[in-house]
This record gives structure tokens, sequence and C-alpha cells, in this order.
């Protein structure tokens, strides 16, 4: 998981201060957490329609609050925060 999650943020850290806080699950980190099903993930996105959501998303929490809930988007969440260098 550190392939997807924390090298990416330590590649950037330098020039990008911000993400030394990305990429881990601890106290005082920007944690954006996926919660799913491993036997139904699949992208369902097409070319004529690029925004589908994948199927097998349980939940998605952005800077703590939920995006996903219990499969479903939430329509009127938006927690993230650009990072700027």
């Amino acid at each position: 998981m550190a392939r997807c999650s924390l090298l990416p943020a330590q590649v950037l850290d330098e020039a990008v201060p911000a993400m030394r806080r990305k990429g881990r699950l601890r106290a005082g980190s920007d944690a954006d957490v996926v919660v799913f099903d491993p036997e139904r993930i699949t992208d369902q996105a097409s070319y004529v329609d690029g925004t589908r959501p994948s199927a097998g998303i349980v939940h998605v929490l952005v800077n703590g609050s939920p995006v996903v809930r219990d499969g479903e988007i939430v329509p009127d969440a938006l927690p993230g925060k650009p990072v700027r260098g």
C-alpha cells in the first residue's frame, strides 16, 4: 500500500511541504481513506460516460468527512483542500 500513498507523498514532500502530512494514517495527518470490496471493485466509466463511479467502493473519507457512504455519493460533501507548492 505504501506504493499507492506514502511513496508518492515522499517524492513530493521536498517541493511541497504539505505532502509531509499525506499518505499516512496517524493523528495530525491529512488521510483520505477508501473502503472497498475486493471481490466487486471495478471501473464503470467509459469513453462516452467518463464520470460513472466505480463499483465496489463502500466508503470514502476525505479529510475525515464521508464523500461516499454505503456505496452512495454524498452530494453536498466538499471536504477536499488543494495542495499548493
